[in-house]
């Protein structure tokens, strides 16, 4: 199942923008392995909903991805320690996780 996040506005308009941001500038299309989370207290349990997961199997690839995304999207410049990609887990439950916030700026 493919979906376009692009006409989803209940994602934060922002993670919209990143995501298809992200598959325009790689030629990737990424498998989403969550988006929306009942009772989660993160941002993937907001509405507008910002964060997102994409499934990764390669280790290298996934530090490429996440060090790309990082180079031109700042989550938040009060806390630059906080990043919009993050590639975490091990084994199968490896994955790029995706997250915004109101002051997440483009710097491309």
């Amino acid at each position: 199942m493919k979906s376009d996040i692009a006409q989803l506005e209940y994602v934060d308009s922002k993670l919209r923008k990143l995501v298809t941001w992200l598959e325009d500038s790689t030629g990737f299309e990424f498998t989403e392995t969550s988006r929306f989370r009942m009772n989660d207290d993160g941002v993937h349990g907001q509405l507008p909903v910002r964060g997102i997961d994409f499934r990764n199997r390669s280790r290298e690839v996934g530090i490429s991805i996440e060090a790309w995304v990082n180079k031109f999207w700042i989550y938040n410049p009060k806390r630059p320690q906080l990043k919009c990609c993050l590639l975490h887990g091990d084994g199968p439950n490896l994955h790029l996780h995706l997250q915004v916030h109101p002051n997440t700026e483009f710097r491309g």
